[in-house]
């Protein structure tokens, strides 16, 4: 049913909206179908059929839209303006204008830069806390280690002067010192070492060490100020050197040792954690 010249006219009025062309009409009144206009303009038959069915929403990008309705236009010899301005209408009532205002083009590039700021600063915060965690696990592992050689005391080292007990009278028997020093030997807790340095010795009194740890504990023993050896002790652990002239040894945990020379036992050589430098006798 078609609508009346006055109440299309009084639609219009009131709309604002320019009155609607019958592009079909127009175009079988001369005699065209849709395959001659796209032969002459290569618009497709589904665009001209949306135009002319005002389907604008089956039409490309405004930027085409606008160009196929002003070209199907000028092929009917009918006035473009009218239907550019339904379009118009139309893109409005859907907010697709693609002309972005001046002060939003200038604010895009600043929004778009803090964004950027805002995610390279939860990057950098991401990175840092990774390797916090990865530094927290290494010293957790060097822990035993940089305890067991007291690299970061709170105490200052000191010397152990510790007074050296009388000894007994060495029986009349030959003795030799050792070609070089003595080999490390730990033995576990209550098991006595193999006789060490008693064979062939010169005569004269031989020195004789004898250490047990009661906790992890690093100790560096040098025997006739000879080359010295480095020993590891865990709990239970004993040693036993000899020497002719003298020791000196240096203790990574004073309070993690029992020492005892020529069979006697020593004073404490310091705290848990001290480091000691002793010097037999």
């Amino acid at each position: 049913m078609k609508t009346s010249a006055p109440l299309s006219t009084e639609i219009a009025t009131v709309n604002k909206e320019p009155e609607v062309i019958d592009l079909k009409r127009l175009r079988e009144a001369r005699g065209l179908t849709l395959k001659d206009i796209f032969s002459v303009t290569r618009i497709t038959v589904t665009n001209l059929e949306a135009i002319e069915a005002g389907h604008y929403h089956l039409l490309p990008a405004p930027v085409y839209a606008r160009t196929f309705i002003k070209t199907y236009a000028g092929i009917l010899e009918t006035d473009s303006k009218p239907l550019l301005q339904q379009y118009e209408n139309y893109l409005i009532s859907l907010d697709k204008i693609h002309e972005v205002p001046e002060e939003d083009r200038k604010e895009l590039p600043q929004k778009e830069k803090k964004i950027r700021n805002i995610h390279f600063l939860l990057w950098v915060v991401a990175t840092i806390v990774l390797l916090g965690l990865i530094v927290s696990i290494v010293l957790i592992d060097v822990k035993d280690i940089t305890d067991l050689f007291s690299v970061h005391q709170t105490s200052s080292q000191k010397i152990v002067s510790l007074p050296i007990p009388a000894t007994a009278p060495a029986p009349n028997i030959p003795v030799t010192a050792p070609a070089g020093s003595p080999p490390s030997i730990v033995t576990p807790s209550g098991q006595t070492p193999a006789n060490q340095g008693t064979g062939g010795q010169k005569q004269g009194q031989a020195l004789n060490l004898k250490i047990e740890a009661v906790e992890k504990t690093w100790i560096r023993i040098s025997a006739d100020q000879k080359q010295p050896e480095q020993v590891i002790l865990s709990k239970g652990d004993r040693i036993e050197r000899t020497a002719r002239e003298s020791f000196i040894i240096d203790i990574g945990n004073a309070g993690g040792i029992l020492v005892s020379f020529q069979d006697k036992p020593l004073p404490s050589l310091g705290k848990r954690g001290e480091v000691a430098h002793l010097k037999l006798p």
